[in-house]
């Protein structure tokens, strides 16, 4: 029997300072990566984007909560990241196109469950082991507020996020199991 295969979404929050360390990451801004033995870098032109940043990370989240007319503190969520991708055995054998339809679709599902214009970059690392996508996006509400806690929440909201995220993904991918 096969082993089974999941679809993964993991949520991340930044308050200010490491926001740019996650963009060199995301955006593969450095020449070398210790902190990621992962990484190989003679891959890292396949990646592409879903959503090119227009700003620098940073700049991009604080432009969207002053447009908001939003106050911070500096313990402010000012950036989450979603890391999607699914076992590394859904990945294997697939051609570059159906890995790509498969992140986007899975930008499809976060579109539809925050505001399209909160996204500052959605990008799809092909040179690590298994292909994952890092979507940052500012956690602004539907009424203007910045409020990460409300859009994902407590241990609650993260299984009903989990859920959807299943349950939109295996529309289209039916072999597909909820992750843990």
């Amino acid at each position: 029997m096969a082993n089974a295969q999941y679809a993964i979404l993991r949520f991340a929050k930044y308050k200010g300072p490491e926001i740019s360390g996650i963009e060199a990451h995301n955006e593969r801004t450095k020449e070398k990566y210790a902190s990621n033995p992962d990484i190989d870098t003679s891959r890292s032109h396949l990646n592409f984007h879903l959503v090119k940043p227009e700003r620098k990370y940073r700049a991009e989240s604080e432009r969207q909560i002053a447009a908001a007319g939003c106050r911070t503190r500096s313990d402010s969520v000012r950036m989450v990241e979603a890391l999607i991708t699914a076992s590394p055995e859904f990945f294997k054998g697939k051609k570059r196109a159906e890995i790509r339809e498969f992140f986007n679709e899975a930008l499809e599902f976060i579109r539809q469950n925050q505001s399209p214009e909160t996204i500052i970059s959605a990008v799809v690392h092909m040179d690590e082991k298994t292909p994952h996508m890092h979507l940052s996006f500012v956690p602004l509400t539907e009424d203007g507020r910045l409020s990460a806690k409300e859009i994902v929440g407590n241990k609650k909201k993260l299984t009903q996020w989990q859920d959807r995220f299943w349950e939109h993904m295996v529309n289209k991918y039916p072999n597909l199991e909820r992750g843990e």
